[in-house]
């Protein structure tokens, strides 16, 4: 845990999200994003075209129920390596936890949604909506309810979800639960993307982007030790007063 400034690194990913939305926003580098946008999003698509059974199983992984057992697994994730660790750091672990769910929620609320949707709103039309051909699964499946088309694409709320857990996870857990961390966090991103709702580049600039910035504020400054610490303090005086 970081319990200073760690002010190398906050810069290094401040300038990696610069770079990111320069080569998205600057014309003479936008060219090729959209050349893998489209290329990616035909790739992915067409899988959908002759097989009935892989559309049914991205339309259950797009519809909004899927969210809850998405977010089910997340908390397994930290359930997991909060059971295999020390009992002298469980609580402080379970604080951490809280941190990541309460500070995922703040952004998804306040920044995707408030700011990117409410204010700015961006106005970047879906892939379903340019791409001829493209697989619509509302048209496949019409009896279940699918997101596949979006007006205002950038960013991604399920792909910042997704990279904030895997991220976040990543640093708190170390190395062995990265992997299978950004695994699930990949895949998280996938349903949005086969249909057609988001660009590759909503998820790797859009998504990634605010991760890179609220994860710098967090793990690069002394945010999520304070915050955690806080928490635990609060775990260890209930523990004194129900004793």
């Amino acid at each position: 845990m970081i319990t200073s400034y760690k002010l190398k690194s906050f810069f290094l990913l401040q300038t990696l999200l610069t770079l990111l939305l320069v080569s998205l926003f600057w014309p003479k580098a936008a060219v090729y994003w959209q050349k893998l946008d489209i290329a990616f999003f035909k790739l992915i698509n067409q899988s959908l075209l002759n097989s009935h059974h892989w559309q049914i199983f991205w339309a259950c992984a797009n519809h909004k129920y899927a969210d809850w057992l998405e977010d089910l697994c997340i908390l397994a994730f930290f359930t997991i390596w909060i059971q295999k660790s020390p009992s002298s750091l469980r609580k402080i672990r379970i604080a951490q936890l809280l941190f990541c769910v309460l500070y995922i929620a703040f952004i998804l609320f306040f920044v995707n949604r408030m700011i990117f949707r409410d204010l700015i709103s961006i106005p970047r039309p879906s892939p379903s909506l340019i791409v001829e051909n493209s697989v619509m699964l509302s048209e496949k499946i019409p009896w279940m309810k699918i997101k596949d088309v979006s007006k205002t694409s950038f960013p991604g709320d399920h792909a910042t979800t997704a990279l904030l857990f895997a991220s976040s996870f990543s640093y708190l857990a170390g190395w062995r639960f990265a992997i299978p961390a950004w695994i699930y966090g990949s895949f998280l991103c996938m349903p949005r993307l086969i249909t057609g709702a988001h660009w590759l580049s909503d998820v790797i600039v859009g998504s990634g982007g605010i991760t890179l910035f609220f994860l710098s504020i967090a793990f690069c400054t002394p945010l999520s030790h304070n915050i955690s610490s806080y928490l635990a303090s609060i775990f260890n005086k209930k523990r004194v007063v129900s004793n």
